[in-house]
């Protein structure tokens, strides 16, 4: 083939022209292709380290929680209802306090980046809290038989900082948040230990 129709194919037309700005679109489109790869890679690399740490986890977590009800149940039962506890106060922080513009644009390229559209924020709603609190209030409180178990935790933390602490005052503020969120009335005696008058009392102290 002769060298020159090859030279001709290879070289541009005398008439194309490049747009001024054709290098720096090219540019940005490179480097937002690298971070896409760097945060998926990322990413990946995230949930292989938590699926490698996380192997094993539920066995010696139903261990774990089986040794803490054996030997300390009044603390594992309040650890639990903890656990609710928390997930209504980030929902009503969150509610009171709604994230900013950016925010939710992070949030809802996070989703669909990482988590196929689910938004996990979202799905957090108010009737999914809600659910939570009702069943704490059912499963973890007074209205329980067993949360009767929690008389004995001023023995359980028996220790001299213990003496005279008052439960009731303690969780007055968490009352306060379920009360909001179910819009009724939610007294600190359903949520508190069962400890009686809500005060540890020790003899001899």
């Amino acid at each position: 083939m002769d060298s020159a129709i090859i030279r001709r194919y290879l070289q541009p037309s005398p008439t194309l022209r490049w747009h001024p700005w054709a290098p720096l679109v090219a540019g940005a489109l490179l480097l937002l292709f690298a971070f896409y790869l760097g945060a998926m890679w990322g990413h990946s690399a995230t949930s292989r380290l938590d699926r490698r740490a996380s192997a094993g986890m539920a066995e010696s977590e139903a261990y774990f929680r089986h040794e803490r009800e054996a030997k300390r149940p009044a603390q594992e039962l309040l650890r639990q209802a903890g656990m609710f506890d928390a997930a209504v106060a980030r929902y009503l922080a969150r509610e009171a306090s709604p994230p900013g513009v950016l925010e939710r644009l992070r949030d809802r390229i996070e989703s669909v980046v990482f988590f196929h559209g689910v938004n996990l924020q979202s799905a957090q709603n108010r009737e999914y809290v809600q659910a939570l609190a009702r069943f704490r209030i059912a499963e973890y409180s007074a209205a329980n038989p067993r949360w009767t178990a929690t008389a004995g935790i001023c023995d359980e933390l028996r220790q001299p900082g213990m003496a005279g602490r008052d439960y009731l005052q303690d969780y007055k503020p968490v009352a306060a948040q379920y009360s909001q969120l179910l819009g009724r009335t939610i007294r600190a005696e359903d949520l508190a230990p069962s400890v009686p008058g809500g005060k540890c009392v020790f003899q001899g102290n």
